[in-house]
């Protein structure tokens, strides 16, 4: 059975932190980082395909400019310099690489951002407008606790060993929920963030009042 599917995609939501300046940063970034839109997915029977449901194992949650992110099994292997890399191709290395690059691309500090871009978001056109785009912001220390964002879990909507659509909820401290459309591609042996054409309109968060039950819980410890 194949099946195409063609829905917007987005990367971080607006971020809360470093004050009021970098409240301010981060949710500008946000609203530049639009996502692609996913491709088709095919080939055999539903049945016999991943796990798309399937939790990561080994979870531990580190702070990443006070925001938790997971650490799993599943990756990253590697945190360098702000950027995190080594994910295994397979879903739930694809939705743990989803929600690190999302919100590691959001919040990096100053002297990070260039080499989190370089090493987690698949180079293009897209990539370089952000690039531009993130010169002219400044963060500087990390999320306010009282702001940051929690993660509450995903959805992988579209896989292949190839091209992954993940939903990301995410919990804000006033209690409103979002749920983020993010796309990560399998390049240069890693999952990587896809960012969208330049020319993009497509949403990058939707407010949501329940989270669906069908979703892989991976809550961060308030």
């Amino acid at each position: 059975m194949n099946c195409t599917a063609t829905r917007p995609r987005s990367v971080a939501p607006p971020q809360h932190g470093a004050g009021r300046r970098g409240r301010s940063a981060a949710g500008v970034v946000g609203a530049v980082l639009l996502a692609a839109a996913a491709v088709g997915c095919g080939g055999a029977d539903e049945a016999s395909g991943p796990d798309l449901a399937a939790r990561p194992s080994g979870l531990r949650w580190q702070p990443y400019q006070g925001v938790a992110l997971p650490h799993t099994d599943q990756g990253p292997a590697s945190v360098a310099d702000g950027a995190a890399t080594g994910f295994e191709q397979s879903p739930p290395g694809a939705a743990v690489a989803a929600i690190t690059h999302t919100v590691r691309l959001s919040v990096a500090a100053d002297n990070q951002w260039s080499k989190v871009i370089a090493a987690e978001v698949v180079p293009g056109p897209a990539r370089d407008e952000w690039a531009v785009s993130r010169v002219q912001l400044s963060i500087t220390g990390p999320a306010d606790p009282e702001y940051a964002p929690r993660l509450l879990g995903y959805k992988i909507t579209d896989y292949t060993a190839q091209r992954s659509a993940v939903d990301v909820y995410t919990e804000y401290s006033d209690g409103s929920k979002a749920v983020n459309h993010t796309v990560v591609e399998w390049f240069a042996e890693d999952w990587r963030l896809r960012l969208p054409e330049p020319d993009s309109t497509a949403r990058p968060v939707e407010a949501i009042d329940v989270l669906p039950t069908d979703i892989v819980k991976l809550e961060a410890l308030k």
